[in-house]
């Protein structure tokens, strides 16, 4: 029923409608839903007083008496505007006041009571149907007032239009009314809903509300009333969270606003509630707070209907306490007021005073008693005060009387002209014409109707009280303040406002995350408000405080957390005890590298330090220096120069090391292996045969390292290893490339030596340096399997570092431990042992068939194996038996010549003890 039907269509529709509204129950025409008085001309009323327990019946009970307080307005100004000679003289008005019961169909029944005379099909039986009794019956007025709720509104106005009969509203306020194409003869003595939605709006900034739910009805009223607040919060960017927005649908029992305050309650940050609601779920809102002990727990922001219960129960406001509500402003008038404290039910003809009874008499009294005693009662108590809208109501009735007075002078200017002659020269279309061009005096100061058949008017803006005794007046909804629609300004009082505690409640998202340095509005899905998110360390506030960007890498934010700054870069210097403790070890490394060197060059005619293959260890030797020396380099600054140092040192260091080891281990392995098969004398076993052995493995190392590195250079490079780490190093960039290439190679040549190392493990007890030799390349070994992973998995350079570092001090640190400090603990004893008075007897052990020859039978007889095993060497034989340097001693030779027999097996004893020790 929202759409205005053409007019071209309704010679169809009105029928239709006729048919419809003779269909009705006869109950709902009875009298007591009427009241008439007849004048020269009539004006239509469609007012709620009863109210409905279905689509087509009413009930019994009147919702209030201040719905007959206004009747009793509408009655009033029609009796003042007949006793006034300056408008319309001679002419008397009269009114039909029918009640629609705040029902939709009812209304719209009443609606078409109001079909003018020209449009009906059958006016005999109209008058055949006043006479039989029957009460639908259509009335003739030159225009209707009402209804009292904008869904009703809507409704009539659609019927209306269809008769082309003006219509002003004294409660409507849904902006869609404001439409001119659906609604050409709508008008209304109170602004739209969009300007009530500002002044909320208003209101919610004054406290800082920034965080609200809405309920709403549904239909016009209540969907654009809201649409309407969704608008003007996006659009001025008033930061208004609209945290849940519940529509409260038609026929909404008590259960169901329960269940809606149930949900309010689970809005637990949430305190204030925006009403845009009918005045029937108004009232159901206040029984169900009653009901489910909510008394407090919101501040409600009500729209004018809300504030319409609250004007005619004024004990709604204990439940209520500190809400606020806005209608629009008027000003009471002080003549209504004393008609309504002398009109007594006795004298007055209204019939809906003698139905009225609010039961608060004895049960003895009569019923028409008690009802004429309860309006005496709250008329002597001045209970009766009037209220705005019985004065929108009265000006309503002016407007008509002015629009009707200026027609009559246009048009009918005859001074002796007849009421027949009136009502002919009186047209519906006249009056609509005046309607939009009239202006007058009425209680809210200069009074007419723009183009929308709006009027301009400011909002009042009042408060609901709890304790009546704390104030002056004992009025427990006070007006405390105004909003302006021209300038769309709020005044509140605020010496007028009063809290149940010191202030006003908190109803608010967080506090401003810009006051929490390095936050971010946030905003869930499940809610419109907002919660502040840390960003994270490496991120700076971007985006009007909406967004974190992190910074680039090498850079970090400033204490503001609005820009990104670069980070001064550190490297892994001498500022720490790692650091300190690792150069101590490495100047120890040095040192005891120089003692041994000099220690090697001192005692080089020594028996120990020859048969210790000099050449061989003199290289293993350098590579352990150059290993302690670089562990300076990489814990120094770094610069381009230090880097190709550290990637070709490092490379070759354990390549010098374990070249010459790897040619040392298998030249032992050779020798012994052989001399159990044969007495020929192994080749590549000489001093210089194993020097160049030893230098062509380096050679290719280098060659190597040559190669990575030209491929990829080292480079010095900034490095931020943690993204949310305010940390840059400055390190050297070694080419992945490259070091695995020479880390492979170095590897090979650990891997071969560990494998020789282990196969002379079971050599002679006295030939100590085997053990030695493998002990030293089992544990480097397992510096390498530890350091290679543990390198190529960590991301700091720092620990990279320290990794580099801490596996080339313990590679040296072995390699000098067990290869050069045995040795020279033996040189010591040797020395010792020549000093010494007497010789040891107890460590000399005389090792036997260390080399197993093929025994000849001729040179070998019965009685020499017999000597041999008695220990006795008078001479020694071909068949050989050999000692390590231990087994030489002050009464024998250290190097003893035996001859070489005729054999091609015979092998000299100089050759094996130089080579095997």
């Amino acid at each position: 029923m929202g759409v205005t039907i053409p007019f071209r269509q309704s010679l169809v529709v009105i029928p239709l409608l006729t048919a419809l509204l003779l269909g009705f129950p006869q109950d709902v025409f009875q009298p007591k839903y009427r009241w008439i008085e007849e004048g020269d001309v009539n004006i239509g009323a469609i007012l709620s007083i009863h109210s409905s327990i279905s689509l087509f019946n009413c009930t019994d009970t009147i919702q209030d008496a201040r719905k007959i307080q206004n009747v009793e307005a509408l009655n009033f100004a029609i009796q003042e505007i007949n006793k006034r000679s300056d408008i319309l003289p001679n002419i008397s008005l009269g009114f039909v006041i029918l009640d629609d019961c705040l029902s939709p169909s009812i209304a719209l029944a009443r609606a078409m009571q109001f079909m003018p005379r020209d449009m009906r099909e059958d006016e005999a039986h109209d008058e055949d149907s006043r006479r039989h009794g029957d009460q639908r019956v259509f009335y003739d007025v030159v225009g209707v007032i009402g209804t009292y709720t904008s869904k009703l509104s809507i409704i009539v106005s659609n019927v209306l239009n269809l008769f082309e009969l003006p219509q002003i509203s004294h409660t409507a306020t849904s902006d869609v009314l404001s439409d001119k194409s659906r609604f050409p003869y709508f008008f209304r003595m109170v602004p739209p809903d969009k300007y009530q939605a500002k002044a909320i709006t208003s209101v919610l900034h004054w406290f800082d509300w920034s965080h609200v739910a809405i309920v709403y009805s549904e239909g016009n009223y209540g969907r654009d009333g809201v649409k309407e607040l969704r608008h003007i919060f996006q659009t001025i960017k008033s930061g208004i969270c609209i945290e849940d927005a519940i529509e409260i649908n038609y026929g909404s029992k008590d259960t169901d606003i329960l269940q809606i305050l149930e949900r309010l309650n689970g809005l637990v940050d949430t305190r204030v509630v925006v009403a845009f609601v009918e005045i029937e779920d108004a009232i159901s809102i206040v029984h169900a707070v009653q009901i489910a002990n909510l008394t407090g727990r919101f501040i409600w922001v009500g729209s004018d209907s809300f504030n319409l219960v609250m004007t005619e129960k004024h004990n709604y406001c204990n439940t209520f306490s500190g809400s606020l509500f806005v209608h629009p402003f008027a000003q009471n008038i002080d003549r209504f007021g004393k008609h309504l404290a002398s009109l007594h039910s006795e004298s007055n003809r209204n019939p809906w005073i003698h139905e009225l009874d609010i039961n608060m008499l004895d049960s003895n009294e009569t019923k028409s008693t008690k009802a004429h005693s309860v309006w005496n009662q709250m008329t002597d108590k001045g209970n009766m005060q009037p209220s705005f809208v019985d004065s929108f109501l009265i000006d309503s009735v002016y407007a008509f009387a002015h629009a009707l007075d200026n027609v009559i002078n246009k048009n009918c200017s005859n001074d002796s002209i007849t009421i027949s002659d009136v009502s002919e020269c009186i047209s519906r279309i006249g009056i609509f014409k005046e309607l939009k061009t009239i202006s007058f005096n009425g209680s809210l100061g200069e009074i007419e109707f723009n183009a929308y058949g709006d009027v301009k008017t400011k909002y009042a803006v009042q408060q609901c009280f709890n304790d009546s005794n704390s104030l002056p007046d004992g009025v427990v909804l006070r007006t405390v303040g105004y909003w302006d629609m021209t300038g769309e300004e709020l005044f509140l009082y605020t010496e007028k406002l009063m809290w149940s505690a010191e202030r006003s409640p908190f109803s608010a998202c967080p506090r401003p995350c810009t006051e929490i340095q390095g936050t971010i509005y946030y905003f869930m899905k499940q809610t419109c408000c907002h919660v502040c998110i840390t960003c994270k360390m490496n991120e700076i506030v971007t985006a009007n405080a909406t967004r974190c960007e992190i910074c680039p890498s090498l850079y970090w934010p400033d204490d503001s957390r609005q820009a990104c700054l670069p980070i001064p870069p550190i490297f892994f210097g001498l500022q720490n005890a790692v650091s300190i403790c690792l150069c101590t070890v490495a100047i120890l490394g040095v040192v005891t590298c120089i003692w041994v060197t000099a220690t090697l060059v001192r005692y080089h005619e020594e028996h120990v330090i020859k048969c210790f293959s000099v050449e061989l260890s003199g290289i293993i030797l350098l590579g352990t220096l150059m290993t302690y020396g670089l562990t300076g380099s990489f814990l120094s600054r770094p610069n381009t120069l230090k880097c190709y140092i550290n990637h070709i040192g490092f490379s070759l260091a354990f390549t010098v090391i374990y070249a010459p080891l790897l040619v040392k281990t298998n030249r032992i392995y050779r020798i012994f292996s052989a001399g159990r098969r044969t007495n020929r004398k192994p080749c590549f076993i000489s001093t210089s045969s194993q020097v160049v052995i030893a230098v062509s493995l380096i050679i290719c190392q280098v060659a190597i390292v040559i190669i990575g590195t030209s491929l990829e250079p080292p480079v010095v490079a900034l490095q931020m290893p943690l993204r949310t780490e305010r940390l840059v190093e400055l390190s050297c960039t070694l080419p992945q490339v490259g070091l695995l290439a020479s880390l492979s190679f170095n590897l090979v040549l650990v891997i071969i030596t560990t494998f020789y190392a282990f196969k002379t493990r079971k050599l002679p007890q006295n030939y100590k340096e085997s053990r030695y030799i493998a002990f030293c390349v089992d544990t480097t070994l397992l510096i390498w399997v530890t350091f290679v992973p543990t390198y190529f998995t960590t991301s700091r350079a720092a620990a990279k570092t320290t990794i580099l570092a801490v596996a080339l001090l313990l590679n040296a640190s072995v390699t000098v431990s067990c290869l050069f400090i045995p040795r020279i603990y033996s040189l010591y004893r040797s020395l010792q042992d020549k000093s010494g008075t007497g010789h040891n007897y107890n460590d000399f052990k005389i090792v036997k068939h260390v080399v197993k020859r093929k025994q000849s039978r001729d040179l070998m007889s019965s009685d020499y194996r017999r000597d041999a095993l008695h220990g006795h060497l008078g001479s020694v034989p071909s068949a050989l038996t050999v000692t390590s340097d231990v087994f030489t001693s002050p009464h024998q030779p250290r190097t003893y010549t035996p001859h070489r027999d005729n054999t091609a097996n015979s092998l000299e004893l100089t050759d094996l003890e130089e080579t095997i020790s």
